[in-house]
């Protein structure tokens, strides 16, 4: 298979993956939502799909083991994307833009799937040969 058709088909898998965690995510962000404000339910939401997140980003989509290397860095890029991305881009919407953090929610999670990928590709591809 050709490197551009083994990208897209992880991409696929990446995405299918990303729908199951965003599911997941978006149900607590909402249900968290009731009663925190949107900082605590956003992280909330975030850490709780992580795990199973994980697991599958790791063995199906990328086709590889889970291990003490990729897991560091997986986490570190979910952290990354959490606290810098998915905050900073709702912090964005919400005080610069003044968009009600129920609606900013949508464009920035469209914005964190595909900036995860990128990261979180590079991350376990040098951390695939290492193990447990």
């Amino acid at each position: 298979m050709t490197n551009q058709g083994e990208m897209s088909i992880e991409f696929i898998k990446f995405c299918i993956v990303g729908m199951i965690a965003t599911a997941i995510d978006t149900v607590l962000f909402y249900l968290f939502r009731l009663y925190f404000n949107y900082q605590l339910a956003l992280v909330l939401s975030y850490l709780i799909s992580l795990s199973a997140n994980y697991f599958l980003t790791v063995c199906w989509t990328f086709n590889s083991k889970p291990n003490r290397q990729n897991g560091v860095g997986v986490v570190s890029c979910h952290l990354f994307n959490l606290f810098v991305v998915r905050m900073g881009l709702m912090w964005f919407f919400v005080n610069q833009m003044a968009l009600n953090d129920k609606y900013a929610y949508i464009p920035t999670l469209l914005i964190s799937v595909i900036t995860n990928y990128f990261i979180i590709k590079y991350v376990i591809k040098r951390t695939s040969s290492k193990s447990l």
